[in-house]
Formats: C-alpha cells, structure tokens, sequence
C-alpha cells in the first residue's frame, strides 16, 4: 500500500508541492481546466498520479475534466487506496 494519505490530498499535493501550483487554487470542488494548465503540466500531472496511485497513465486520462474530488473518488475505487 502506497500511502494512508486521502486519495484527495494525494491530488492536492501533487498540484501544490509538486507542480506548484499555488494551494489558494486549489480544492475539492476545482478541475485542471480551472486551473489553466499547459499541455505539458497536465502530461506531468498524469505521470504523478499515476506513480502517487500505482496506475497506468492511460486510465486517468477521463479524470482530467472532473473535480478533484469526484477524480480523488473514482482513484481511490480504481486502485482499492
């Protein structure tokens, strides 16, 4: 198991620590297309996240529209965290 840490704060922290993508932007009810990421930050963002949760990069890709939350969800389902 990778982490006890909330599915959600996984996200939030990959965007925040990782990217640095300012924490006042960030929250549950935000999606990347709010956040005005360039292509090659959300690349960077899938590549994460799929590293954070152990997934294959390809099955994230329908989590890039959905706030961060729904997304944190349907992870936490995805790899049993």
């Amino acid at each position: 198991m990778r982490s006890m840490i909330d599915p959600l704060d996984r996200l939030v922290a990959i965007l925040t620590d990782r990217l640095e993508i300012p924490e006042d932007l960030v929250g549950p009810d935000t999606t990347l297309q709010d956040l005005d990421l360039d292509s090659l930050a959300l690349e960077e963002f899938v590549v994460l996240a799929g590293e954070e949760f152990d997934t294959e990069a390809d099955s994230l890709a329908d989590l890039l529209t959905l706030p961060l939350s729904e997304a944190a969800d349907r992870l936490a389902t995805l790899t049993g965290v």
